[in-house]
């Protein structure tokens, strides 16, 4: 029963990671992108998201600067995404114990609602701007690239 409830708290967990993404994207869009790293009391975590007609890339880095209205406050909006990236680490830890624990989670929203999540065991290799370097490419299949900055209106 244990088991059970633990992999309804892991579901729900996401689900609400998922929502949460979407609530903070102020245009429409064709897939989120979140990647976080974690261990026990810490995590870090990165989001980016492609713009629906246009397939522009907008990460966090440019995220703030790019639109004019946001739901929430730069920092409350990291704060939650940390918590939901520590409160899934903590729950897969609960259910598969040290020895099965991830320590990488990509995952990825889909505009028609599909989620897919893929976990790793290491972080990627090199130092921090080769590791974020590396999380792009695996979500978008190519190159870094700075996205175009200035502010664009959310309505647009």
């Amino acid at each position: 029963m244990e088991s059970l409830e633990n992999m309804e708290k892991i579901e729900a967990l996401q689900t609400e990671l998922g929502q949460f993404l979407v609530s903070i994207i102020p245009v429409p869009w064709e897939k989120i992108c979140f990647y976080s790293d974690a261990l026990p009391g810490t995590a870090s975590s990165w989001f980016a998201f492609v713009k629906q007609k246009t397939d522009v890339v907008c990460t966090q880095d440019f995220f703030w600067d790019r639109y004019d209205q946001y739901p929430l406050e730069k920092m409350e909006t990291y704060d939650k995404l940390l918590d939901l990236a520590c409160e899934l680490y903590n729950a897969y830890l609960e259910k598969y114990g040290e020895e099965k624990i991830w320590r990488t989670m990509y995952y990825t929203l889909l505009s028609d609602g599909s989620v897919h999540i893929d976990f790793e065991y290491e972080l990627p290799p090199g130092n921090l701007v080769e590791q974020g370097n590396a999380v792009y490419r695996r979500f978008f299949q190519c190159e870094y690239t700075n996205a175009p900055k200035g502010k664009y209106p959310a309505t647009e």
